[in-house]
């Protein structure tokens, strides 16, 4: 069942960008947070919260407005197609492997730091792509409506060549993560029966208790 949980009348989706705009006030009251909150993969693997906390910042506001925008579309189609549970399972799951992506790259420069939503809402674009390839959608720098699965495409290669050619300071390898994360979970909801929980995909397994 495609079940929407919503929470003050709100769905999750909108509790989520709640969260970043909180996240930032809360940045700008103490700058000295983002030390905190961000990923720096040469030291992820000591202070592991920064696979999860890092998903939930921003650098700047431009930043937060345009994971605002694009979680604000992307995740409410998802949720409201798949449910609540499913968009969670798939947000986080995508932020944390898009920093395992992001860590391998660049695990030997203590320097490296990198924070936003960008990787889990790409997790959502790519799982959108499999699910709903027919769906239009904008983006950029693509300023005209695509098929969602062409737009996944696009923004999969897109990121692939900025890992080796990193013209603007961009997460590219934190965004292909999440993005190749987002195809495979749409590839389990789709192949098992369009079921809408990933835990679905062991009700005909045997059962061993241990």
């Amino acid at each position: 069942m495609n079940k929407v949980y919503k929470f003050l009348g709100l769905p999750i989706t909108i509790w989520l960008i709640i969260i970043l705009f909180i996240v930032y006030i809360i940045e700008l009251m103490n700058p000295s947070i983002l030390n905190l909150i961000a990923f720096y993969p040469h030291y992820a693997i000591k202070y592991p919260w920064m696979f999860i906390t890092s998903i939930f910042g921003d650098y700047d506001l431009s930043q937060l407005f345009f994971d605002g925008l694009a979680l604000f579309f992307l995740g409410l189609l998802f949720e409201y197609l798949y449910g609540s549970r499913d968009l969670l399972i798939l947000f986080f799951l995508s932020g944390i492997v898009g920093n395992i992506f992001f860590l391998i790259q660049y695990y030997n420069n203590p320097l490296v730091s990198g924070i936003g939503s960008s990787a889990a809402i790409s997790g959502i674009l790519g799982a959108l792509g499999i699910l709903r390839p027919k769906e239009k959608v904008i983006i950029f720098p693509i300023i005209i409506p695509i098929d969602m699965i062409y737009a996944a495409i696009f923004w999969a290669i897109f990121n692939l060549i900025g890992i080796f050619y990193p013209f603007i300071p961009l997460g590219f390898s934190a965004h292909l993560g999440g993005t190749l994360f987002g195809f495979l979970y749409g590839y389990i909801l789709k192949k098992y029966k369009r079921k809408t929980s990933i835990d679905n995909i062991f009700d005909n397994q045997e059962r061993i208790y241990l």
